[in-house]
């Protein structure tokens, strides 16, 4: 009996290793980029088979899909760490995931690179959304605006650039062409997104909301030109809205934002 009892536990843990990996396996029901990055368990569960946490019930809630997932915004609203795994991602926030977000940030846009970014990501945050162009007599407002962000993002200010080509096509450029020319020649740190529409028949869902009489009854009215502006509020609320002839530094867009930067 002796000689065989070594091969019989050997077994016996082979087959508990083989449980763990097919429960494993089938609680997660692993995403197909889960699997090219080479994602474990508790990167979706709390433990391998057990409940989820935030990406697990993201990944739930959103019809088993993590197409438009954004890690940061989804760590923010369950209110974890982004690098948290397994039972250190478990949600905090008691209502996550059916937490409610400011209408003007309940959008995911694709960033300068294609990758999904809930604008949820800036709830608290003072926002200025800025449509942009690379040919456009307004186009160093770039540097304004990056001195703006760089002196007030340690106070919860951030601003989202939004390159679009509606007037005079004055932003003819791809993707990256924008990228380049805007960190080349202003040194662009803020975000900075995919090309949109602000107006006509393709408008982007985030700028029919801006600029939509019943959305926005206070600053709803058309994009004048490139580099219009507007301000968001801690509370997630468009709080005010500048020409796109405003220069950043001006006194009133100054005030504006620290006004902003004051409120909890």
């Amino acid at each position: 009996m002796s000689v065989f009892r070594p091969v019989r536990q050997s077994a016996l843990s082979a087959a508990a290793l083989l449980m763990a990996l097919f429960a494993c396996h089938t609680a997660s029901a692993t995403p197909a980029f889960a699997r090219k990055e080479h994602k474990p368990c508790n990167y979706c569960h709390v433990v391998p088979g057990g409940p989820r946490n935030y990406r697990g019930l993201y990944y739930q809630t959103h019809h088993l899909s993590f197409a438009a997932f954004d890690n940061i915004a989804e760590a923010k609203l369950a209110g974890v760490s982004p690098d948290a795994m397994g039972a250190d991602a478990a949600p905090v926030n008691p209502d996550y995931p059916n937490v409610h977000v400011p209408a003007v940030l309940n959008f995911t846009m694709m960033d300068i690179d294609g990758k999904p970014v809930n604008l949820a990501r800036y709830m608290g945050d003072v926002i200025l959304i800025v449509n942009t162009a690379s040919l456009c007599g307004n186009t160093p407002q770039y540097s304004q605006l990056e001195k703006m962000y760089e002196q007030y993002k340690d106070k919860g200010f951030v601003i989202l650039g939004f390159p679009e080509n509606d007037f005079l096509h004055q932003e003819p450029g791809t993707n990256s062409q924008i990228k380049q020319f805007c960190t080349s020649k202003y040194n662009v740190t803020f975000p900075m997104f995919s090309k949109i529409d602000v107006k006509g028949p393709n408008i982007a869902p985030l700028y029919a909301y801006l600029i939509g009489k019943d959305t926005d009854p206070k600053f709803g009215f058309p994009i004048d030109w490139n580099f219009a502006k507007f301000l968001i509020s801690r509370k997630g609320e468009i709080v005010d809205r500048f020409k796109a002839g405003t220069k950043p530094y001006t006194p009133d867009v100054v005030a504006a934002i620290e006004a902003q930067l004051q409120q909890k």
